[in-house]
Parts: structure tokens; C-alpha cells; sequence
């Protein structure tokens, strides 16, 4: 009888940290998207091509969740962007700064890669590579947000952390985490540049800020990031919007402006890009048809300006896979020339002031 109560015992000790191990997860995602695609611009011919992530960005990644007891989480998040079509991963960057852009060809978690906190009570606390406060909302509140009928593409100017930042400290308040926040909120962001010493120091450090409101009808947000540069007396992006739910169909809508301190011949010689967007969701059955209307003007000097337009249609097969058509329509003005679409593939840019179409029809499948 004791040697039983001993091997029992001996048991129940070696078994206990499973109890521990059982609160934890690990899981890996992913999304493959890919699209035959045909994109035009005025004076710069046509081009057809097979695209990644006509729909929703590919990627592969791996996140683990941890309870700690009392309400306390940890866990972590890798994602990496991936280019389908040929196999291949896509840039990350190290430091907030064009010099620090690498990683192409190889796999790299370029999308996510940080560590967290979380408490119901306190909020979450990540370190690592993450989306920037600004980069929300017009990802959020754009039916389309990646392929050919996306805005973003125009609208981040020439700063490398439009999307992201490496290095960074953010805080999200409660019942928030990224896209998902409930009632009122607020994200806060630091990044580094890591430079070392000398008049760019600073260049590549961070420091954005979102609030809103986040509810079941209806939800708002404006934010700022503002990323040091010395050339350009820094990178500033501003942004507000607001949806609306109604019977299942979404309406969104979306102001922003981009600025430097300095004027910047890479984008024509202006220091100040504004634009605003119109776009819904409407529901047709599981079906959706996306559909937006964007407009930019840019302080160049030659009332430069540009009209995005562009409709689609998602046919759900399932909960995890699509198929979609996009069409878009650019109309440019003055000295802008830009292309339908842009990111791993350009579409061609046309000639100042000509106009660019294009088509993505594909296949999306999430796992």
C-alpha cells in the first residue's frame, strides 16, 4: 500500500507542470491569395501577371497564448508576408528608415513579430515589430484594404512605417488589441531607430497615437504617427474615420493627411498630401460586394489631384475560401502619375496626368 501511495504520489508531481502546459497554445495560420491580373496606364502600355493578395494579404504565421493565472496573459505573434506566386517572402525593415529595408527572397517576419502582455484589467503591452496607430484606420475603414481596389497605396507618401515600425513599445487599453476594440480605446506607440551618433540620431524614432470608439452599430477613430527624419523634418500621418452598420451592409468613411516639414522631390516637389475616402461592404447573401471612391490633392504647385474608383464582387465558398473580381479606375491630374496598383508588382505607371485601370480576379484560401 505505501509503494502504491509513493508511485501516486511521484505521478501526480511529474504530472503537475502538464497542468501548467495545458493553458498554453501554440498555432500556426496563414492565407494564400492569388489572382490573374491585367493593369494599364496611360503611355506606359499594359501588363498581365499572376499576383499575391488580390484579397487579403498572403502570409504565414505562428502565435502562442499563455495563461498565467489572475486574469494575466503572455504570448506571441510571428507573421510573415509572402509573396505565393513564386514562393518567395517579402521585405522587412530594421530600422524605421529606408537604409534599413532587407530581407527579400527569404523568409522574414515582416508583417508581425512581438511578444506581449495582456490583462483584462491593465490592457496589453507589446514589444517588437507591429502596425503603427495611423496604419489602422485606413486599413480598417477601406472595403478593399490590399489589392488592385485598395487606396493605401496611395496614401502613405515616401516613409518606410506607413504600415509598421521595428523597435517599438505599444500599449493598447482595455478590450482592445489592434483592429478589435470595444467601447472607448486608445493605442500608444514608441519605435526606435537605433541609430548611433551624429545629426540623424533620431531619424526612424516613433511616436503615434489612436482613440476611439468601438461598438456593435457603429465605430470611429483618429490617430497620428509621426516618424523623425532630418531631410524631411519628419514624416507626419493624420487620419479620422467612422463606419456604420446597417442590415448587414457597411458603410465607412475616411479623411487623412500626410505631411513633411520640408518640400520633397520624390513626391513632386510637396510637402502635404490630403485625401478622403467613401467605401461599403454591401451584403448579398454570404456574398459581398466592396466598392470605394477616393480623392487626393497634392500642394505641388500644379493643382495636382487623383480619383480612385473601384467595385468587386467576394463570392464565399466557405468560411475559409473565396473568389473574387476587382476592377479600379485612376483618373490623375497635373504632375500625378499614379498606378492602379502597387507593391510587390507595379502596375505601370502612367505618364503626369494620365490615367491607369486594371483587374484582379483570384482565389483566397485561409487556414
Amino acid at each position: 500500500m505505501g509503494s502504491k501511495k509513493l508511485v501516486i504520489g511521484t505521478l501526480a508531481c511529474a504530472l503537475a507542470p502538464l497542468g501548467a502546459w495545458a493553458q498554453s497554445s501554440v498555432q500556426m495560420y496563414g492565407v494564400v491569395d492569388l489572382g490573374v491580373s491585367s493593369y494599364r496606364g496611360d503611355g506606359a502600355g499594359s501588363r498581365q501577371m499572376l499576383t499575391s493578395g488580390g484579397s487579403q494579404a498572403s502570409r504565414l504565421g505562428f502565435r502562442g497564448r499563455e495563461d498565467l493565472g489572475d486574469g494575466l496573459f503572455a504570448g506571441f505573434d510571428m507573421e510573415s508576408g509572402l509573396n505565393a506566386d513564386s514562393g518567395t517572402g517579402q521585405l522587412t525593415n530594421s530600422n524605421n528608415q529606408a537604409s534599413g529595408n532587407s530581407g527579400g527572397g527569404g523568409l522574414t517576419f515582416n508583417r508581425k513579430s512581438f511578444v506581449y502582455l495582456q490583462s483584462k484589467q491593465w490592457g496589453e503591452l507589446r514589444l517588437g515589430r507591429d502596425y503603427t496607430p495611423s496604419f489602422w484606420n485606413t486599413f480598417i475603414f477601406d472595403p478593399f484594404r490590399v489589392g488592385v481596389g485598395a487606396s493605401t497605396h496611395v496614401l502613405h507618401g515616401t516613409t518606410v512605417t506607413g504600415f509598421r515600425a521595428s523597435n517599438s513599445v505599444g500599449y493598447f487599453s482595455p478590450g482592445c488589441s489592434g483592429p478589435a476594440c470595444q467601447g472607448l480605446f486608445y493605442q500608444g506607440m514608441v519605435a526606435f531607430g537605433e541609430n548611433g551618433a551624429g545629426p540623424e540620431r533620431q531619424d526612424g524614432n516613433l511616436y503615434g497615437l489612436r482613440v476611439g470608439y468601438g461598438g456593435t452599430q457603429w465605430n470611429a477613430a483618429a490617430a497620428i504617427t509621426t516618424t523623425r527624419n532630418r531631410i524631411a523634418d519628419d514624416y507626419t500621418s493624420i487620419n479620422i474615420a467612422a463606419a456604420y452598420l446597417w442590415n448587414g451592409h457597411r458603410f465607412m468613411a475616411l479623411a487623412a493627411e500626410n505631411r513633411t516639414g520640408n518640400r520633397l522631390a520624390a513626391v513632386g516637389n510637396a510637402n502635404r498630401v490630403r485625401y478622403w475616402q467613401l467605401g461599403a461592404e454591401w451584403k448579398v447573401g454570404n456574398d459581398s460586394i466592396p466598392m470605394s471612391f477616393m480623392r487626393l490633392t497634392r500642394n505641388d504647385g500644379a493643382s495636382s489631384s487623383s480619383q480612385k474608383y473601384a467595385v468587386g464582387y467576394v463570392h464565399n465558398l466557405s468560411k475559409r475560401t473565396a473568389i473574387y473580381g476587382t476592377y479600379a479606375y485612376v483618373d490623375n491630374r497635373g504632375s500625378l502619375n499614379l498606378p492602379v496598383a502597387s507593391g510587390a508588382v507595379n502596375g505601370p505607371i502612367p505618364t503626369a496626368g494620365g490615367n491607369a485601370s486594371g483587374f484582379d480576379v483570384g482565389l483566397r484560401h485561409s487556414f
